[in-house]
């Protein structure tokens, strides 16, 4: 085994004390399959550049340095003095060296920015972009579109926002009632309105996120993540058949979101209805068992986990299916989700089974029916 691969492979157990192996090798390996620039956009408070929060900054930063991952970190979003912008970058770029972190800085006025951050993240190097302009908003707005970052995350004490007492894990700026929150810092508002701005005019593929540096790797190696997601809502359609659907696509999307291989043909399904998201990142797909609806099957893409995709198809689908019931195996780690959306629930060998909507004899029938369903993987 080279070096490369043997640090890279003692990182990514090390990873575990945060989440699963697995979940960290998967975002890894998915990071690594990206241009470099693509990676992360790191917007830094200040505040985070203050020990604590900065020791841990650099720790991490090495950790993603040894993975061979180089995020772009942006400085002075939230300052308006050029001269502390500058010295917050000096300091930054020197910690980052003192722990073996090669880095350049950089202006966002610079001539070529854009290439100028792809020669040196492809390098290996960590790019620091100090943001002196007046247009905070509009430069950050035209680095999401020039780079197109898998996350923006904005750094930030708190490390997400809360609402008395529990962290609000995602916000859909299309929920009006979600945008009502309040107790927020002067730093989480600014943060807030920048992601807002950003959703609606750049790509819906850049997820946004409020975290902390203490948190830092939790939420890019962990399904759950740590700080508080801002997104839309996705755009989920209702069909009736399989056949108007691109089935590589769909057949691609099931295997990702169950992380096993299809063992028997989707041509022998017998579909009553299918909920899928426009970019096929998950769905949901209702049969007939015992003249009863039956959710065969809910899913989200392994990349799309985390991002609220699974409340946006299961809004669609309990609005346009009152009755049905499902059955899912005793160690799915989407049980307590299930348990929380359903009407009832009874454990019958191996599995689960759920429902909403059914009458006491449907409740039943469907104990007795769920546990005999055809298996699939």
């Amino acid at each position: 085994m080279d070096k490369a691969k043997k640090i890279r492979d003692n990182v990514i157990r090390s990873l575990s004390a945060i989440g699963a192996v697995k979940d960290a090798r998967f975002y890894a390996e998915l990071f690594s399959s990206q241009a470099p620039e693509k990676f992360a956009l790191i917007v830094i408070d200040p505040r985070c550049l203050k020990n604590p929060l900065l020791e841990s900054l650099i720790g991490n930063m090495r950790i993603l340095s040894d993975l061979g991952l180089t995020p772009t970190i942006l400085i002075g979003s939230l300052d308006a003095d050029p001269t502390s912008i500058r010295f917050q970058a000096q300091r930054l770029s020197k910690d980052l060296d003192g722990v073996g972190v090669t880095n350049v800085k950089l202006n966002t006025a610079s001539y070529g920015l854009f290439e100028s951050i792809q020669k040196v993240v492809s390098s290996g190097r960590v790019c620091i972009l100090e943001d002196t302009s007046s247009l905070k908003l509009k430069e950050l707005e035209t680095l999401v579109k020039r780079l197109v970052p898998s996350k923006v995350m904005f750094l930030q004490p708190s490390g997400g926002i809360s609402q008395n007492g529990k962290r609000v894990t995602v916000i859909n700026i299309d929920d009006k009632k979600q945008l009502s929150l309040s107790d927020l810092s002067q730093g989480q508002e600014r943060f807030l309105d920048m992601a807002q701005s950003l959703c609606r005019m750049t790509e819906k593929r850049t997820v946004y996120v409020i975290a902390s540096p203490l948190n830092l790797l939790q939420e890019l190696f962990t399904v759950k993540g740590s700080g508080t997601l801002i997104r839309q809502g996705a755009k989920v359609k209702v069909y009736k058949t399989l056949t108007k659907l691109d089935q590589n696509k769909l057949l691609q999307s099931i295997e990702s979101g169950f992380d096993k291989a299809l063992k028997t043909s989707m041509n022998d399904w017998s579909v009553e209805s299918l909920i899928m998201d426009s970019e096929y990142r998950g769905g949901a797909i209702l049969t007939r068992l015992e003249d009863m609806t039956y959710l065969s099957k809910f899913w989200v893409t392994k990349e799309a986990q985390g991002e609220g995709l699974a409340r946006d198809i299961w809004d669609v689908l309990t609005k346009k299916q009152a009755k049905f019931y499902w059955r899912s195996r005793m160690d799915n780690p989407f049980n307590d989700w299930y348990v929380k959306s359903c009407d009832g629930m009874q454990v019958v060998g191996d599995w689960r089974i759920f429902w909403r909507g059914l009458s006491p004899d449907e409740i039943t029938k469907a104990i007795l029916t769920a546990p005999n369903a055809p298996i699939d993987f």
